[in-house]
């Protein structure tokens, strides 16, 4: 959905202009359009994931791929975002599209990264999978990133089936692409619609020929309503659209009844509010987050849970904190300065006290994604400022590992302080999961001390040990070869990354057993990178829960 490049070209002006035009900060920050000459432009898109090093791979970079299929489009090629370019290998079509039709959003932001470079790479795809690059496309709007859902059916080119057809109007409708939507494809007799079951495409149509200022788009849309072609919640919108003095008297619609059309015709009249943003579904976030009446605050908030789904980078939801800090107030607000003040001059008990308050409050979620916010100030904190901090110490180190600052981690993890064995044991464990180039060597007496936590039903310890058992570091118990770890060991990639994704999302939180069993299946197909940083979230922030 976002450029990490684009985005670092922009932040300077964006930034001045967030003090005074806030709203034209958000679009250009954020990815939304503001001027675009095609419907279906395609975005550079940089999913990455947590590296020690904090770099992405600047060799990544939008991609039209010379596929055999349309299903095949994609906006980046799978070997760049560390898949293979066979991912779909083995995978029957029927199961590709049931996969891809049920992906959703986890409580994990390292899954939802995954899965999101799993919808965008482009790949051979599945005999007889048609239909899959329209639910591709639908499972990115449900992932809160309509921008590339928009994207990757322009990568399709013209060549497109009724469900892609209306996943791209759905697309365009929430990222603010109807002008030229409206224009080529919707007002022109010649271009067909899909099937109308739901009015849809009627409702569609209305609000286009509202768009064009006709004096008789009121007439028509006045007939469309008397026929019943429009539904009685969308009508009002449509009839503000053409008689701007009916705008106050518009009923507003309740976020749970938010639609991609219902976003541009609240886009059109310039009616929303923060409310909206805290309520409304995923889906319609990116579409709210640029209307002028959701201000800073609801900026702020919007920005938040896409990148909680993995839909913005982090940096982006940081720089927007540091941005809109003295716009804002409250505890957002409070939140805002203080990741500004700590980017400016990292302060160990500001870090560790804006950690600890959102884990009382919002528990796993809301701790680790704010030790991602954190991590960089958190990194560059002298060690000697974790001697005897206790509880807020081991905040402050969580938090740099969430945000893959490995090295720094354990250096202030080593000067912490005299630990007990099970402490001793519990940071050992830590440090061997999250550090591919662990020095230390696994000490059994480590292992016994968390298996004596699990006997007093620790599930922290047993996840520790599960972990452990994934990467080959301790005593590792016999699974049987079904489900995903069988397709990893089969070779097959996508089925594996969006079948281990839907396992582990279903637990909250996940058990050791799916975590041991996704550990083992990602490691299989080459993901060992990516198990370290699902295995060290899902770790660390239940410590929080």
């Amino acid at each position: 959905m976002f450029c990490s490049k684009a985005i670092s070209r922009f932040l300077p002006a964006a930034f001045v202009a967030a003090v005074t035009f806030p709203v034209a900060a958000q679009e250009v920050v954020l990815g939304l359009p503001s001027a675009v000459q095609s419907s279906d432009e395609p975005v550079t898109v940089d999913p990455g994931a947590i590296r020690d090093d904090r770099s992405f791979d600047e060799g990544i970079g939008s991609t039209s791929l010379d596929a055999p299929s349309v299903e095949a489009a994609g906006l980046q090629g799978a070997g760049a975002l560390g898949l293979s370019e066979d991912m779909w290998r083995g995978t029957s079509g029927t199961r590709a599209v049931a996969l891809v039709s049920d992906a959703k959003p986890t409580t994990l932001y390292t899954v939802n990264r995954l899965v999101r470079r799993a919808l965008i790479a482009g790949a051979t795809p599945p005999e007889d999978a048609n239909g899959l690059l329209a639910a591709r496309a639908q499972a990115l709007v449900r992932f809160g990133a309509a921008e590339e859902a928009s994207s990757l059916v322009g990568a399709a080119g013209k060549d497109i089936d009724p469900a892609l057809s209306r996943t791209r109007a759905e697309a365009a409708l929430i990222v603010g692409r109807d002008e030229v939507l409206c224009e080529r494809d919707i007002l022109d007799p010649a271009v067909p619609l899909g099937p109308d079951e739901d009015g849809f495409w009627s409702t569609l149509r209305a609000y286009c020929l509202a768009q064009t200022g006709d004096p008789l788009a009121g007439t028509a849309i006045s007939a469309m309503v008397e026929l019943g072609s429009v539904d009685t919640i969308d009508a009002p919108l449509l009839e503000a659209m053409v008689d701007e003095t009916l705008i106050d008297y518009v009923p507003v619609p309740h976020a749970s009844l938010l639609t991609p059309l219902r976003i541009a015709m609240l886009r059109s009249l310039g009616r929303a509010n923060q409310p909206f943003v805290q309520s409304a579904p995923l889906p319609m976030i990116a579409g709210l987050f640029a209307l002028e009446s959701t201000g800073s605050k609801g900026a702020l908030i919007a920005a938040e849970r896409l990148e909680a789904v993995g839909a913005i980078e982090t940096d982006t939801l940081r720089e927007l904190y540091i941005s809109l800090a003295d716009d804002v107030d409250g505890t957002t607000g409070i939140l805002a300065k203080t990741v500004r003040d700590t980017a400016k001059s990292p302060n160990a008990k500001a870090i560790g006290d804006a950690l600890i308050a959102v884990a009382r409050k919002s528990g796993a979620g809301g701790f680790a994604q704010r030790g991602r916010v954190f991590a960089p100030a958190a990194s560059r904190l002298p060690t000697s400022s974790a001697a005897g901090m206790g509880t807020v110490a081991y905040a402050i180190r969580d938090a740099m590992l969430l945000g893959g600052y490995v090295r720094q981690a354990r250096a202030w993890s080593d000067v912490q302080g005299p630990k007990s064995p099970a402490e001793e044991a519990d940071v050992a464990a830590v440090m061997a999961i999250a550090d591919a180039n662990w020095p230390g060597t696994w000490q059994r007496e480590w292992g016994n001390a968390l298996r004596e936590r699990t006997r007093g039903g620790d599930e922290h310890a047993r996840r520790a040990l599960a972990a452990l058992a994934g990467f080959d570091i301790a005593l590792r118990p016999n699974l049987p070869v079904e489900g995903y770890l069988k397709t990893a060991q089969d070779g097959k990639v996508a089925e594996t990354v969006l079948a281990a994704a839907g396992a582990i999302g279903a637990e909250n939180p996940s058990t050791a057993r799916t975590l041991d069993t996704l550990i083992r299946a990602l490691r299989a197909i080459g993901l060992g990178d990516d198990a370290r940083a699902i295995a060290i979230e899902t770790m660390l922030t239940e410590r929080w829960r």
